[in-house]
């Protein structure tokens, strides 16, 4: 049998009022927080779905966001950032739209038209890698939060990651088990990431009192495991061979395992690695497996939704500008106490 929202409050113990508040998400000073979690945990037990379209039609509101992006859904781990906003707007009882352009100009157009005419409230507007980026004229008006990305005029709310806190973390849990020569293999490419962690890099270094040598870090073309092999070949080239080596990724770093392992090294033992990303399937699957730092995707679809459900709320809500999240270190064997 379908639960409506008197079953909800009558399970509850308190008026329908109360659960409209909650489950419209306009509880915030009205009801107290144990009575709103209340009802909230009532109304998954129950396995309560709301009458959107009723809703809609009585409200004039859809409760509906979207998010659209270039590529994340075809991306397993970046996916998560979807799984994220999701399932945040449907504990609120908003639903997400969800569109995936592949860079298709004309179909972001088509995308964006649609969402106006469904009525759509708000949209995120997500990238697959942290970076500047113009915003469409069709959302200029419209509640936007940007994630994983910013806009080069800086009028919008945007969630990314902390890139400098996660490079300065990776490089200073090296700097702590000994490492006190210690490379970086990097890409070319003028990017937030690549500028964000060599930036930590090069400041992790110089607040131990450690030179920072130009010889120790590595560019290379590309991010993937060829030119990690590559990377790690030149720093075996380098006279007094360092003992760890931050990757800008984990793509790098397994590449690294590889020029490592021909050599008759060992991970962990005669060279440290870090990486970046914490790719599923890829870094807990190297052997030995791979300290890294987490791309804390699922966490930014999160955050991003509820900043678009409080734009909601609060139509007069001012821009809060960037907000970074946390990278967390994923300590695992790759990385060995200094032997020398």
């Amino acid at each position: 049998m379908v639960k409506t929202l008197h079953d909800v409050a009558a399970e509850a113990g308190v008026s329908t009022a109360t659960v409209s508040l909650v489950l419209n998400g306009l509880a915030q000073g009205r009801v107290s927080e144990p009575v709103a979690s209340h009802v909230l945990s009532v109304a998954r037990d129950l396995n309560y779905r709301p009458n959107l379209t009723a809703r809609t039609l009585r409200t004039k509101k859809s409760r509906t966001i979207a998010l659209i992006s270039d590529e994340i859904a075809t991306t397993p781990f970046a996916g998560q950032m979807l799984a994220g906003a999701q399932d945040t707007a449907w504990k609120a009882g908003w639903l997400l739209l969800f569109v995936n352009t592949d860079y298709n100009q004309e179909l972001e157009r088509s995308a964006l038209a649609t969402f106006v005419q469904r009525g759509v409230e708000g949209v995120i507007y997500a990238a697959m890698f942290h970076r500047r980026v113009e915003l469409p004229e069709g959302l200029r008006n419209k509640k936007v939060v940007m994630l994983d990305c910013f806009d080069s005029k800086g009028e919008l709310d945007s969630v990314v990651p902390d890139e400098y806190q996660g490079a300065n973390d990776a490089v200073n849990y090296l700097l702590d088990q000994g490492h006190t020569d210690i490379a970086h293999i990097t890409i070319k490419d003028d990017t937030v990431a690549k500028n964000e962690r060599l930036r930590a890099y090069r400041d992790a270094l110089l607040r131990r009192n450690l030179p920072v040598l130009e010889s120790r870090i590595i560019e290379v073309e590309d991010s993937n495991a060829e030119f990690g092999l590559k990377g790690m070949n030149e720093v075996f080239k380098l006279q007094d061979r360092p003992t760890a080596v931050f990757c800008f990724n984990d793509r790098l770093a397994m590449g690294a395992y590889g020029a490592i392992q021909r050599l008759g090294f060992h991970v962990g033992q005669e060279i440290s690695l870090v990486g970046f990303d914490d790719q599923p399937f890829l870094a807990d699957a190297l052997e030995p497996s791979l300290t890294t730092v987490k791309l804390p995707h699922y966490d930014m679809g999160v955050v991003a939704a509820q900043q678009l459900l409080r734009k909601y709320q609060d139509s007069e809500r001012e821009v809060t500008g960037m907000q970074k999240i946390n990278c967390p270190l994923v300590i695992r064997n790759s990385v060995g106490r200094v032997s020398r």
